[in-house]
């Protein structure tokens, strides 16, 4: 019998999991949403998402599929959030074609990455802290320099682990700075695809640019040659959440 699937737009707080991705001897949100689709269920359902996330890394609409045999009741996103802890929430559920994949139909991925520059304990799990005024930033050379990104597709020099990856190649088609108050802003970038680690650590080089710690020559040239900076530095992870993924028909 042909089965129904459907997609599910998921938000969540990754702060106490070890990333998406189900994991031994860790706690992951794929683990613990599959461990309540059991239980509403009352069967295992596999769930496959749009992408991993890292340890302590956040989603605001993650998207994710499961397959059913029968049509989901009209009640099953309460009872799913119900039976959820409360730092993953299902914000909606539909059906779609089942040729629609929720990670190889993926057009395109937005990360964005925010930045407090006053010390506040109610920003500290969703953003990072930067100890430097934002007035003693060079917010031209970081958005100047965030632009590059959108002429090169080799990034092998961005990546945690390159050798894991089929292909190092990325489209990045957007990637700017935006000020949400005179002490906060976040970086949002959007690609094709992102490798492992590349977001905290483009990040990280973007604000060591503002901050004066590096030349734009210095990020440009390593951009060109798909090197690895020699200062291999992530910015930390709660700052960071996926912020929305595209498909061909949503």
């Amino acid at each position: 019998m042909a089965k129904q699937r459907y997609f599910l737009e998921l938000s969540y707080d990754g702060t106490n999991y070890h990333g998406w991705q189900r994991q031994p001897n860790v706690v992951s949100v794929q683990e613990v949403i599959e461990q309540a689709l059991k239980k509403v269920l009352k069967q295992p359902i596999a769930l496959i998402g749009c992408g991993r996330t890292d340890a302590g890394v956040h989603a605001r609409a993650y998207i994710a599929h499961i397959d059913v045999i029968d049509p989901l009741a009209a009640d099953f996103r309460a009872k799913l959030n119900f039976t959820l802890p409360e730092a993953i929430s299902i914000q909606r559920i539909w059906p779609v074609v089942r040729g629609l994949h929720a990670q190889f139909s993926a057009l395109e991925r937005t990360y964005r990455y925010n930045v407090h520059t006053s010390k506040n304990p109610f920003q500290a799990r969703f953003s990072t802290y930067l100890p430097v005024p934002l007035t003693e930033l060079d917010w031209d050379a970081m958005q100047r320099d965030a632009q590059l990104l959108l002429e090169h597709t080799e990034y092998r020099g961005c990546c945690k682990v390159p050798d894991r990856h089929d292909s190092t190649i990325c489209r990045v088609t957007a990637a700017k700075f935006i000020r949400t108050a005179d002490d906060a802003f976040y970086f949002s970038i959007t690609a094709n695809r992102f490798l492992r680690g590349m977001v905290r650590l483009l990040t990280a080089q973007l604000l060591d640019i503002g901050q004066g710690r590096e030349a734009l020559e210095d990020f440009a040239q390593r951009l060109e040659r798909a090197e690895r900076p020699k200062r291999f530095v992530y910015a930390a992870a709660q700052g960071l959440s996926l912020d929305r993924v595209r498909y061909p028909e949503l």
